[in-house]
């Protein structure tokens, strides 16, 4: 078995909070899309960043130990640009990327193998967009979830095992999604919103507030979902 010497963790993490070309890159993780070039500066600054981000959270001994102590929790996270509070729960094999873009509200739970994606590279690798994840209170994730990037979840929301959030969802309070759903890309989904096992909501997809759906429920994309059923929104515009 291997140790981790927690004292060498604390003096990296403080020569790091004071080198300046590295916490330069730090208040220059932003939200947009940055062309992947090595002359580009906010790329080169991603890439600084990266590379000290790495050197902790590919290591979940290491991580092991931050998450362990109060203290060097929050030096590790402050370091790193996270401005958020402090008081959640998060485990050592959970992936983190931009820690400014994070914001995970008090008493928040988030289990073993969760990612928090807040970039993503264009299918074309010529382009890196990045965008902010907010997790309200007192929310509980199981194992395995992942959330993609400028997406927003209320108070009180339960996310169930493997559950799939993509990019640009905007969850309301008290949502409930069982495991192995599935939410696509853009979707408003309102409070006191119940998704049971296995369901897909297709993107651009509209939750009224308090409907909860039957499991295996399949909403295509551009649904409205209401206590009535499901339809599809471009019939109705059209």
């Amino acid at each position: 078995m291997s140790f981790v010497d927690l004292s060498t963790i604390v003096l990296t993490l403080r020569e790091l909070s004071t080198n300046i070309p590295f916490q330069r890159a730090v208040n220059n993780i932003k939200s947009g899309k940055f062309k992947r070039e090595k002359d580009n500066p906010d790329y080169q600054d991603r890439i600084l960043y990266t590379r000290q981000l790495r050197a902790f959270v590919y290591n979940p001994a290491i991580m092991d130990a931050i998450l362990s102590d109060e203290k060097v929790k929050s030096l590790f996270f402050r370091t790193f640009g996270y401005n958020g509070s402090l008081d959640f729960t998060i485990y050592p094999n959970s992936w983190l990327r931009d820690l400014p873009l994070l914001d995970i509200g008090k008493g928040t739970y988030l289990a073993d193998g969760i990612l928090l994606g807040t970039n993503q590279v264009t299918p074309d690798q010529q382009w890196i967009c990045t965008g902010k994840i907010t997790i309200g209170e007192n929310c509980i994730f199981d194992q395995g979830c992942s959330i993609g990037l400028n997406s927003r979840l209320g108070n009180n929301c339960t996310i169930g095992f493997e559950v799939a959030i993509g990019l640009k969802n905007q969850l309301g309070e008290n949502v409930k999604i069982g495991g192995r759903s599935n939410i696509a890309h853009g979707c408003r989904i309102g409070n006191n919103v119940t998704i049971p096992d296995c369901c897909r909501i297709g993107s651009f997809s509209i939750i009224e507030d308090g409907v909860e759906l039957e499991e295996f429920s399949d909403g295509p994309a551009f649904s409205l979902v209401t206590k009535e059923g499901i339809f599809s929104r471009r019939r109705m515009v059209a």
